[in-house]
């Protein structure tokens, strides 16, 4: 059936701020929770959630936009409303296995391990189905190559694999029973040189995908990737000008800042903004955003020009 939404609509009792703080607290998860996510787009965002949270001028950044934006704000709300579903499976599935536990008390140990295995299972499923049949895993030489033993012919190595690690018996493995067998399967818990260069390779080759994928929009109008990309880098030669990089010490944007008036607030965007594009994993789930949500991209346009023009006056001021 259908999902309630856990968030409730805006009232007078419940400020713009509350709600906000409220959403982003629910989708922020553990490293070892966010790789129980079957879609590789929400593990994306979802590991940006988490670096946001943890860098307090980008929390602030994208609090004032969900506050001040209403476009943002409400398809905020239906991106919210979907991850905090997603959340909760992952939460779910992620203490289901009580043999994992002893490895989610290390939290950033256990983050690692699941992340070396979601990229190698992800590698083998081809079909991108969110679990292993054994087609996939004979056609995997990377796989194989990790899990055979001395003497042991491909077909024997998968077989026993598939036995060992299909653990209910419906003839394929989802992730949580492949995280299991390479919890407890001292081979598949190194990353050998076969498996670094095949997600290597299997990156670039996403990577060139991507760049033969992008065209030109209609009237030469750039797409997506490249507007987020041109932007992106835009934010970065800001900081710069303005003397806020981390090896700079004249950034003087936090006395502006402290002001609440809209030119205020916008510094502080401004400032997160900074934070956030030298930060891989927030600027990576802002791209996924930005190419998948056209409300977003509409408003990270408008939010781009707008932070343009403080940056510009604030040119003005300094060389004045």
């Amino acid at each position: 059936g259908s999902r309630t939404a856990r968030f409730a609509p805006l009232s007078a009792k419940v400020s713009t701020r509350e709600r906000f703080d409220s959403m982003i607290d629910e989708i922020t998860l553990p490293a070892a929770t966010i790789e129980f996510i079957d879609s590789p787009k929400q593990r994306v965002l979802f590991k940006g959630a988490a670096a946001a949270v943890a860098a307090p001028a980008v929390r602030e950044a994208f609090a004032i936009v969900y506050e001040d934006l209403g476009p943002v704000r409400v398809a905020g709300d239906l991106i919210f409303n979907s991850l905090a579903g997603v959340a909760e499976t992952a939460k779910v599935t992620a203490g289901s296995e009580p043999r994992l536990q002893a490895d989610a008390a290390e939290a950033a140990a256990a983050g690692s391990a699941l992340s070396t295995s979601r990229k190698l299972f992800d590698l083998i499923d081809a079909d991108a189905s969110g679990s292993l049949d054994r087609a996939e895993l004979a056609r995997s030489p990377e796989l194989v190559a990790i899990i055979r033993t001395e003497g042991e012919d491909d077909e024997a190595a998968v077989d026993r694999f598939m036995a060992t690690a299909d653990d209910n018996g419906d003839g394929v493995i989802s992730f949580l029973e492949f995280a299991m067998a390479a919890a407890t399967d001292p081979s598949l818990r190194l990353v050998d040189e076969a498996l670094s260069a095949a997600l290597a390779q299997q990156e670039s080759l996403a990577a060139d995908a991507a760049v033969d994928k992008a065209a030109r929009g209609r009237f030469g109008r750039k797409p997506p990737s490249e507007r987020f990309d041109s932007m992106l880098a835009t934010c970065l030669e800001w900081e710069e000008t303005l003397g806020c990089a981390p090896t700079m010490t004249e950034c003087d944007l936090e006395e502006r800042a402290a002001f609440e008036d809209q030119e205020g607030r916008l510094v502080k965007v401004l400032r997160g903004s900074f934070e956030g594009a030298r930060c891989p994993p927030v600027a990576e789930a802002l791209r996924v955003c930005y190419m998948e949500y056209s409300p977003l991209r509409l408003g990270g346009d408008i939010i781009f020009k707008l932070l343009g023009k403080v940056v510009d006056g604030q040119v003005k001021r300094l060389n004045s």
